[in-house]
């Protein structure tokens, strides 16, 4: 109900981070008809951690090892295929550290297994040991005029 009401208010909407429903947004783009210059199609990409990374591989662009984690069992297999240390992720919707679980040792799983959350859709990443994080944000108007924006690095301290 916000986003229509905003939408009805407004010519145009953008959104800058991948945790945005698509359903809803397109949705109220087409019961509005406002302009989503972004479009929604790019969401399916970067909403869902494993799409993310298998369009990274499919662009020549490497990422850490990973497996796809639906249960509890699939973990135990994933842990014995990528080893320790690992993060397990929610698939979509975490964030800074939100959603994550370090997976360092086998007590680590047990752990994770006792308290396995309800219908959770899970990411396993094997641990990449990394000087620094740096974000790239590249725009392009509607006149393909493209605009790359000052790095950034980004500090995490606990993910």
């Amino acid at each position: 109900a916000a986003l229509t009401e905003l939408a009805e208010k407004s010519d145009l909407l953008t959104y800058e981070f991948e945790n945005v429903d698509q359903d809803v947004l397109a949705r109220v783009q087409k019961r509005t008809g406002v302009l989503v210059p972004q479009g929604v199609k790019l969401l399916t990409v970067t909403s869902n951690r494993i799409n993310e990374k298998n369009f990274l591989r499919t662009h020549g662009l490497p990422t850490t090892d990973f497996a796809k984690v639906a249960s509890p069992a699939e973990l135990k297999v994933a842990v014995k295929e990528l080893g320790f240390p690992a993060i397990l992720k929610t698939v979509s919707g975490g964030y800074d550290g939100h959603g994550q679980w370090d997976i360092n040792s086998e007590q680590d799983v047990k752990n994770m297994l006792e308290k396995w959350p309800k219908n959770l859709l899970a990411i396993l990443e094997k641990m990449v040991d990394f000087v620094k994080e740096i974000s790239v944000m590249v725009s392009r108007d509607n006149c393909d005029q493209v605009k790359l924006w000052p790095i950034t690095e980004n500090q995490h301290k606990n993910h």
